[in-house]
């Protein structure tokens, strides 16, 4: 336990562990040549489809989905990892206030806040390639394919975790119902981003009130957004993933937020025919910080 550990003790078990860590795992990736992340000049293209063989895009789009598949599961294993040490190292600098632990702590936040980054543009590059490889073998967006159901954008980021889960007991325990949804932490007026294609089927704006955006997808998929301030596109719109359709709220007192919040988030909830259901299950793996 930290608490039975002197501060001594501390500096000497924990020398700088992330930078340890990511080193050793840059050089593992460099060595075996598993995974290249070139984000802005990704071999993703979004003209593959300009005059290209179908047989060649179905190639070029399986190779990038395989690519970023495992660029996923990398940064995954080293976002758990580093998000256990963000733990141990904040307790650490709680307990001794040094400056080599602070530091350590700072340098911990900025890494896991880079490999967030990466994941984002990996996920938005992985539904890229999807959809091409989709689009060339002349099939509709569906959820089920090569990933599984996985097949959502993180509508907002989740750098700060979840505020509540799926069926939360917890807020269940606060506000009396069942939460069929999940509550994702972000600074009031943050982009929300569509998660997939689809289209804008209900846009409903009630001032102080709970205002929301409905967006239909293919596969029997539909996606709700709760608590935001404005929508930036029109019902009846068709929407791509990634494109931008509203601003997050949630701050109490505030435009679009309703009376059931406690702060800034957005309510994200998945419909699959018709039935409320985990939007975990569609959403790409992450290492959640509850």
């Amino acid at each position: 336990m930290i608490g039975a550990i002197s501060p001594m003790e501390i500096r000497i078990h924990l020398p700088r562990p992330l930078l340890t860590i990511g080193i050793v795992v840059a050089v593992i990736l460099y060595a075996t040549g598993i995974v290249k992340i070139q984000w802005p000049g990704s071999e993703v293209r979004g003209d593959a489809l300009g005059g290209e063989h179908p047989a060649t895009v179905i190639t070029d789009a399986r190779r990038d989905i395989n690519r970023e598949q495992v660029t996923q599961a990398v940064l995954l294993k080293r976002e758990e990892i580093l998000r256990y040490n963000l733990s141990v190292l904040e307790r650490a600098a709680l307990i001794t206030k040094s400056p080599e632990d602070i530091r350590n702590l700072n340098d911990a936040r900025a890494i896991l806040l880079s490999i967030i980054q990466e994941r984002d543009q990996s996920e938005k590059l992985l539904l890229l390639s999807l959809e091409q490889l989709w689009e060339a073998e002349g099939t509709a967006y569906r959820t089920e394919g090569v990933i599984g159901d996985r097949v959502l954008l993180w509508p907002v980021s989740p750098t700060l975790g979840l505020s509540a889960t799926f069926e939360d007991a917890e807020y269940e325990k606060l506000f009396k119902f069942p939460h069929h949804a999940i509550d994702i932490p972000t600074e009031q007026g943050t982009e929300v981003r569509s998660p997939a294609g689809g289209i804008v089927t209900k846009i409903s704006m009630n001032g102080l009130g709970y205002s929301s955006i409905v967006l239909e997808h293919d596969g029997g998929l539909q996606t709700i957004y709760g608590h935001v301030t404005d929508a930036t596109v029109l019902q009846g719109a068709t929407v791509r993933a990634g494109e931008v359709i509203g601003h997050t709220g949630g701050q109490p007192g505030t435009m679009g937020a309703g009376l059931m919040t406690t702060g800034p988030h957005l309510h994200f909830a998945v419909r699959k025919d018709g039935v409320l259901v985990d939007p975990m299950k569609y959403l790409p793996q992450r290492a959640i910080r509850q």
